[in-house]
């Protein structure tokens, strides 16, 4: 990068004024954030040209039922019309008539001259369908597209694949591209509509990340060119009649799912190094003991352990179905790990007690998301009990927060409960109770398969180890451990180091969501699938008050 800016030009390359809600977003975010929208590129009226899809649907009567649901039936949010003649008014903008040349637009050369006059940084193409030519080389960080094809996601979603993969692309030609900013988020399996808006508002956040690379990190356009390939397969009315019943299908299951198979979890532990735990391929192995729950309208989750000069503690959710919510509970070595005692009684949910020790206190920082506050607690080890240290922050529903201590600056990694599978963020004070500012690229990561915090970050084999949650195909299905390779305010970058699965020949074969371990005790979780009638009874209320 030559110069360092703190704000970028960049031009748009439209159909016209209406744009599609999730465009409209995207743009705004842009110019929200600071970026200058300088030029537009807009299609001439005497250029119209039929889309893709409708020159696919004259063709032949073979893409009948799939224009028909498009045209009349199908309505997702994200596909509304948005005018943005308020968000443009004081943009000067240029009309061109595009040469079309085996199905690529090409730009006039007067045009081209007036877009490299702009000196613009990018271009953000939301229209024209494949271009190519001089007008790839007329901004300096080249031309954005986004890899949505004409139905993103829609055929993950027919062949049952768990991910969908949306990719923010710089164009290098009509036929390759270099792939800028990427995000993984799961199929919704029993909603294509959900799905398909929960891509096109998700990728509307990927201009922005790829801004603020450029800022902050002077990051470089890549140099790996790779083949353009679009899921541009018009789906036929043999597919529709598919799509048609596997909808409706998938819906029934998906709340018969939720009402009859309810998620059952307990917390295990092993006398172990974590790098034995880690590093074992048979962790059926290690001696590992589980947790013996009272009742079977109840779980145990979330454990993290530490040991004290008093004694060695094993803290963990404790979930009520009858209740609809869960409380904190404690179990002691002294006691055998036996005994489970009860630490709150809050009227609002509370999980995932991180707990460590700082100059001497155990502090515990359990989630409470329907609070919208992240509250620091004191564990006196003597009467069992929390007593209220501090607000660390508040305003939104905080999950899974997880402290690391690195280098005299506390960090703060977490989810908003909103978005809570796929969105990390993180927060940064230099002093333990706050004021926590958030980090220059939030969110630091868009990934299904890894963005959620799993337990304590940790050291192994000289790397730092950040435990996330695999929730690709389901919630908790396994542990995703990453190497953290460089934190500052301004930059996370990190490597996928492998996973941690479910302990396969136990009871709680089915999901794993946190790991910890506190020198020679490791804890971790297991879930599987049973049937209980408070817990049909909670769903079902779920449901009808929804």
């Amino acid at each position: 990068m030559e110069n360092k800016r703190k704000s970028l030009r960049f031009g748009l390359m439209i159909n016209s004024l209406t744009v599609e809600c999730w465009q409209y977003e995207t743009i705004k975010l842009l110019m929200d954030n600071g970026m200058k929208l300088s030029l537009v590129i807009q299609k001439s009226n005497n250029a119209d040209t039929p889309s893709l899809i409708s020159r696919l649907k004259k063709k032949s009567c073979r893409w009948f039922l799939f224009g028909l649901w498009n045209d009349f039936f199908f309505k997702a949010r994200s596909k509304f019309p948005a005018d943005i003649t308020e968000l443009t008014q004081d943009t000067p903008a240029i009309f061109c008539r595009p040469i079309i040349k085996n199905d690529v637009f090409h730009l006039e050369d007067i045009d081209i001259q007036e877009i490299r006059n702009q000196n613009l940084d990018f271009i953000i193409k939301l229209g024209f369908e494949r271009i190519g030519g001089e007008v790839l080389n007329t901004a300096k960080y080249g031309v954005w597209s986004f890899s949505h094809g004409i139905l993103p996601g829609f055929w993950e979603f027919m062949n049952r694949k768990y991910s969908t993969c949306v990719c923010l692309s710089c164009l290098k030609n009509e036929t390759t591209e270099a792939v800028l900013r990427e995000i993984q988020l799961s199929t919704i399996l029993h909603s294509y509509r959900a799905h398909l808006e929960q891509l096109h508002f998700e990728s509307s956040l990927l201009p922005l990340q790829m801004y603020k690379d450029i800022i902050y990190n002077e990051t470089q356009m890549p140099a790996k060119e790779s083949k353009i390939v679009r899921e541009d397969n018009v789906p036929g009315n043999f597919n529709m009649i598919q799509y048609f019943w596997k909808s409706v299908w998938r819906r029934i299951m998906f709340h018969l799912d939720d009402m009859f198979c309810q998620e059952d979890w307990n917390v295990a532990y092993c006398e172990c190094d974590i790098k034995d735990f880690v590093e074992s391929d048979d962790r059926n192995t290690l001696d590992v003991k589980w947790f013996k729950k009272p009742k079977k309208n109840c779980y145990f989750a979330d454990p993290f352990v530490i040991t004290t000069k008093k004694d060695t503690y094993i803290f963990f959710e404790w979930y009520s179905y009858p209740k609809g919510k869960a409380d904190l509970a404690v179990a002691l070595k002294s006691e055998g790990f036996n005994v489970y005692h009860k630490l709150t009684d809050f009227s609002e949910h509370r999980s995932y007690p991180y707990v460590f020790e700082h100059e001497g206190v155990v502090y515990c920082m359990p989630e409470a998301n329907k609070t919208n506050k992240l509250t620091l607690y004191r564990f006196d080890e003597e009467r069992l009990a929390m007593e209220k240290d501090s607000i660390l922050l508040e305003g939104f529903p905080i999950v899974d927060a997880t402290l690391y201590h690195n280098e005299g600056k506390w960090y703060l990694f977490l989810v908003n409960q909103k978005k809570s599978h796929t969105h990390l963020e993180i927060f940064s004070s230099n002093d333990l109770r706050g004021g926590y500012v958030p980090h220059e690229l939030n969110p630091v990561m868009i990934d299904c398969s890894k963005a959620r915090p799993a337990g304590k970050i940790f050291d192994y084999n000289g790397m730092t180890i950040r435990p996330s949650q695999n929730s690709t195909e389901h919630y908790g299905q396994s542990v995703c451990l990453e190497i953290i390779e460089r934190l500052t305010d301004k930059q996370f970058v990190t490597k996928d180091l492998g996973n941690i699965m479910p302990i396969e020949n136990s009871d709680y074969n089915k999901g794993i969501h946190t790991v910890n371990s506190d020198g020679n005790i490791v804890v971790f979780d297991g879930k599987r699938f049973v049937f209980t009638l408070s817990g049909f009874k909670q769903q079902l209320k779920q449901k009808l008050y929804k």
